[in-house]
C-alpha cells in the first residue's frame, strides 16, 4: 500500500538513488534549506539581546521630538504618542501633526518601525519585531 509518493512510484526510489535525490523524492516532506533555519536562529538572537523591551510614552509637541523616536525606535523600545494637542480640529495644528508624523516615518523607516492610530488622541511607534 503506497500512502505518500508521486504517481507511478510504487514502492519509493530505486536504492541506487543519493541522497540529495532522496530528499527531493520526498516533495511536500523534504527537509527545508538550510537558510531558512540561519534567518530564525539569527532573529532569535536578535530578540535575546534585547533584555528588556520598555514602553515609552511622550506627548508629540514639535519637529524635535522625532528624533527623539527614532531614537527610542533603534533602542528596541515601543512607542506611545500623545497627539491630543495637535489634534485639536485646527488647519494648522493638523498640517503640523502630519509633519511631524512623518518625518517620523522617514527617520524610522530604517530600522523597519510600524507606525498606526490608537485613538484619536494616540499613536504607536513599533519596532520590526512587533507585530499588530
Amino acid at each position: 500500500m503506497r500512502i505518500f509518493g508521486r504517481k507511478g512510484d510504487k514502492d519509493g526510489p530505486p536504492a541506487s538513488v543519493t541522497s540529495e535525490k532522496a530528499r527531493a523524492y520526498l516533495g511536500l516532506f523534504s527537509p527545508t534549506p538550510d537558510t531558512s533555519e540561519l534567518e530564525v536562529s539569527h532573529d532569535c538572537r536578535k530578540l535575546s539581546e534585547l533584555e528588556s523591551i520598555f514602553i515609552r510614552s511622550k506627548r508629540l509637541e514639535s519637529l524635535e521630538d522625532a528624533s527623539f523616536v527614532a531614537n527610542e525606535i533603534r533602542d528596541g523600545c515601543i512607542i506611545l504618542l500623545d497627539i491630543s494637542r495637535l489634534n485639536d480640529g485646527k488647519e494648522q495644528n493638523h498640517l503640523e501633526l502630519k509633519r511631524i508624523i512623518e518625518r517620523i516615518r522617514g527617520e524610522t523607516r530604517g530600522y523597519g518601525a510600524d507606525i498606526a492610530l490608537v485613538n484619536d488622541n494616540c499613536v504607536i511607534v513599533t519596532p520590526s519585531f512587533v507585530k499588530f
